[in-house]
């Protein structure tokens, strides 16, 4: 009976990320254009195409960065009051950001659209506190399968989110839509997560472990190779994910249904690479699904660049979207694995701070590499995922030693 439970919270779990990504997502395949076309009316018709690429960027890196500043704050407050108290918290401020988006964008007023994304930012921790449960739930052999299921529903949210709102927007003619659409999708997860999610207490800390914050948990020897490892591999996927609508929008005039139905062929790899990375997980290391996942991942952000027809795209896609859920599977797992039990919300809430934090790296760095060339965003991308699978190796090669060391010390 506790494993039928078990099974139905985890699916609930599935669905709640799946609502949650899909509802922040619905918006994304309008920003670029809202921003970029003067006809849409966000600036005023004399905003120049740079002032324009800069607010976008802003608009993009504000998300991120109060989401580096909330998640861990987040993540430590459902480890001392619970997790469902504090994703309900989660889910009522993003419904805020949401409104504030959509009469932002009804409005055409900039500093509501920009304060939404402040908004959504700070409290949209609600990944990492469901990562935290699914791994109260897992046993060591059932942790990097609960996981991946995690990694389906997140990735079935990009497909179900930018599809519906990218054509929602074209259809209608209005851009708002897709942020209603949004409220809407956030009100029925919050539904889901008060009726069908269990309220359990939290895991009992360690006196020394109590008041241990997020700088001194970010420094521990153990977490903190894996932790740098999270910030450069969610640097290669923001860099490959910040350009590649400013990409297709630029050099191929692509408009927000294209931009949508491109979103849905990187994630249904993504999806397959999940699945793939389960099935793998049964007799692989987690090191070894880091090496391949991030070599994978760098060959198909490499190969982004070369075709100019959908379905040259469409191969790309491939080995992109597997190559990133296998390393975000391992990277993530390994985290969860090194942490203690008390503290896997404040170590998902770093690990999920980190992944989006990292498009505040990725729009400097891929800001200076456009001097180079519109391709060196991409380039750029493929050597932190090339970097990431031998940081992946080194660790391996640095576990075994130590392994060695400790059966040569043993009597006998």
């Amino acid at each position: 009976m506790e494993g039928i439970k078990g099974q139905a919270t985890l699916w609930v779990l599935v669905m709640t990320v799946t609502l949650a990504v899909a509802g922040f997502s619905l918006p994304s395949p309008v920003l670029a254009p809202l921003m970029l076309d003067p006809a849409q009316g966000m600036l005023t018709p004399q905003a120049s195409d740079w002032s324009r690429k800069l607010w976008l960027g802003v608009i993009m890196g504000l998300y991120p960065l109060f989401q580096l500043l909330g998640a861990p704050w987040l993540g430590k407050l459902s480890d001392r009051h619970g997790r469902k108290p504090v994703l309900t918290l989660c889910l009522v401020g993003v419904l805020a950001g949401y409104v504030l988006m959509a009469l932002g964008i009804a409005w055409r007023s900039l500093p509501l659209l920009l304060l939404s994304r402040v908004v959504e930012g700070f409290f949209n921790g609600d990944i990492a506190i469901v990562q935290a449960m699914a791994a109260d739930m897992s046993t060591t052999r059932t942790k990097a399968r609960n996981f991946a299921r995690i990694n389906i529903g997140m990735n079935l949210g990009w497909v179900l989110g930018p599809m519906i709102g990218g054509y929602a927007a074209v259809v209608s003619g209005d851009y708002s839509l897709a942020a209603w659409l949004a409220v809407g999708m956030t009100v029925g997860n919050l539904l889901l997560v008060l009726w069908l999610l269990p309220n359990r207490p939290p895991v009992p800390a360690e006196q020394e472990l109590v008041s241990l914050s997020t700088r001194q948990l970010l420094l521990q020897p153990r977490l903190l190779p894996y932790f740098v490892l999270t910030l450069l591999s969610y640097g290669a996927v923001q860099l490959y994910f910040t350009y590649f609508n400013v990409w297709l929008v630029e050099r191929l005039a692509w408009d927000p249904v294209q931009l949508a139905q491109a979103a849905v062929l990187v994630s249904v790899p993504m999806m397959l690479g999940s699945w793939l990375g389960e099935q793998l997980a049964r007799h692989w290391r987690g090191s070894s699904l880091g090496i391949v996942g991030h070599l994978v991942m760098a060959a198909g952000m490499l190969m982004f660049i070369l075709p100019t027809q959908w379905w040259g795209l469409a191969l790309t896609f491939i080995p992109a979207g597997i190559g990133m859920s296998l390393g975000e599977l391992a990277t993530s797992v390994a985290i969860s694995n090194r942490s203690h039990a008390s503290q896997q919300g404040q170590a998902m809430g770093i690990y999920r701070g980190l992944a989006v934090g990292s498009e505040i790296l990725a729009v400097v760095l891929g800001s200076l590499a456009l001097l180079a060339g519109t391709e060196w965003p991409f380039y750029l991308a493929a050597l932190c995922g090339v970097i990431c699978a031998l940081g992946f190796y080194g660790l391996r090669r640095r576990a075994d030693r130590r392994s060695a060391v400790a059966a040569c010390a043993e009597p006998g």
